[in-house]
């Protein structure tokens, strides 16, 4: 059997999709490699929401070189957002690649690699879809294949997005919004869970505006509820502008979700939020804060945060700052913002120099930690219900595991088997980590 490596950069709509490539490729009697070295086949699966991201590629192509002079038979593949914008480029740059595959495109991967065994050097890109709602955009896989065991899995329900937000490339690279037929995503759930997953976790670049054959998100997630064998939902990312009274009491109501919703901000200047397209305001915003703690009184939020903006002002740095220490968040993904080609935003005047970008990063970061450590603090003696995950990776008879509000925690002097529920009782915190010892 032949050796495939897959590298995966970016968010994880693209793990989602290199779980879609072993899996179409275990089909074609490939199975995994430990490292670059050690395959026959190497596939970068690439991402275009930072900037330099093209430039990473490229850099990443050109170290790779070495590997094909030592395997001439060595096929590299470039997949992904950047392979989407990039295309027959990627092939007069980087000699080494046999073959470019868009973000639509990697059904086709059989497909591509008989090419490529012929010598062809080819790319398959095809035009993101016009505005179709609903395309069943997950192949179907042999049941030989498909759906290996694994305690949390992802699960794509919409793909591409409407908004346009002015500094976000993923409608270029993705396309507009799509859905999933609500029977489609079922029954990839059921295979899931009938092969061991507890966890699911939505995805969606607009995760929330779900919409298909008269089933809404809120629906879906009533369907997904009744699974055997599910102990958990979780979905990211929602918009806040879809964020409704319907979807926080089904949170509330159903079992199987989660105690915990991420509720991208970006900024807490109203006007860097006009600016960015976001259409709502961090008044409406705080509104949805409170219609979720209402429901589900210590659930956690965590949310996206951009500093730097073009045109952000001193003032507008310090409304997030004043919006972080009012929603307190557990969790913070803080990003200096980036030139996209393409983008609304990087037409915009007044960039930013990147010594001001990383100073407002490095003092939104230092105050949330101050936040988190108040949180943990919060935590100390409480009660919490774990997903046992496996063995510490590190430290011996204890185990990992997550908080139904998405904490990680280590278990001490426990043997509990993964997958199981576990009550524990918190003991102890590092900066992004709890200790717990068993009830």
């Amino acid at each position: 059997m032949s050796k495939v490596f897959i590298q995966t950069y970016g968010c994880q709509m693209n793990e989602y999709d290199t779980d879609k490539m072993f899996e179409l490729l275990r089909a074609q009697d490939f199975t995994p490699a430990i490292s670059m070295e050690d395959a026959d086949l190497v596939l970068l699966n690439t991402c275009s929401v930072r900037e330099k991201a093209e430039q990473k590629v490229y850099s990443e192509l050109g170290r790779m070189r070495r590997l094909k002079k030592l395997n001439p038979t060595m096929k590299i593949g470039v997949g992904g957002c950047v392979a989407q914008q990039e295309g027959a480029k990627i092939l007069k740059r980087a000699q080494n690649v046999d073959f470019v595959f868009g973000t639509d495109n990697l059904i086709e991967l059989p497909e591509i690699l008989r090419e490529s065994d012929n010598g062809e050097r080819t790319v398959h890109i095809n035009r993101l879809a016009p505005r179709q709602k609903v395309r069943d955009f997950i192949p179907e896989f042999p049941s030989s294949a498909s759906h290996l065991p694994n305690l949390k899995a992802h699960l794509a329900i919409t793909k591409g997005c409407n908004n346009y937000c002015s500094f976000c490339v993923v409608p270029l690279t993705r396309g507009t919004e799509v859905s999933r037929s609500p029977q489609n995503i079922l029954e990839e759930a059921i295979k899931l869970c009938r092969n061991g997953t507890r966890e699911l976790c939505l995805l969606g670049q607009n995760v929330n505006s779900y919409q298909a054959d008269g089933v809404d998100f809120v629906e879906l997630l009533k369907n997904l509820d009744d699974i055997t064998g599910l102990q958990r939902i979780r979905f990211i990312s929602p918009h806040p502008k879809d964020f409704h009274p319907q979807l926080a009491d089904a949170m509330a109501d159903l079992p199987s979700v989660c105690e915990q919703l991420h509720l991208p901000l970006q900024s807490g200047s109203n006007s860097v939020l006009k600016r960015m397209r976001r259409w709502y305001t961090t008044q409406t915003y705080l509104e949805k804060v409170e219609m979720f703690c209402r429901r589900m009184p210590g659930g956690t939020i965590s949310t996206d945060l951009i500093v730097g903006y073009p045109g952000e002002t001193e003032e507008d740095f310090q409304n997030t700052l004043e919006m972080m220490q009012r929603v307190r968040f557990d969790l913070i993904y803080a990003f200096k913002y980036s030139i996209r080609p393409g983008t609304r935003a990087a037409d915009e005047e007044n960039h930013l120099s990147e010594e001001i970008k990383t100073e407002r990063l490095r003092i939104l970061l230092e105050t949330h930690e101050l936040i988190l450590k108040e949180k943990h603090e919060e935590l100390l003696g409480s009660q919490q219900e774990i997903l046992v995950e496996g063995p510490h990776p590190r430290e011996t008879d204890s185990m990992s595991g997550r908080t139904r509000g998405n904490h990680s925690v280590v278990i001490r002097n426990t043997d509990a088997p993964s997958g199981s529920l576990l009550p524990v009782r918190i003991t102890g915190y590092r900066t992004h980590l709890l200790e717990a010892e068993a009830i």
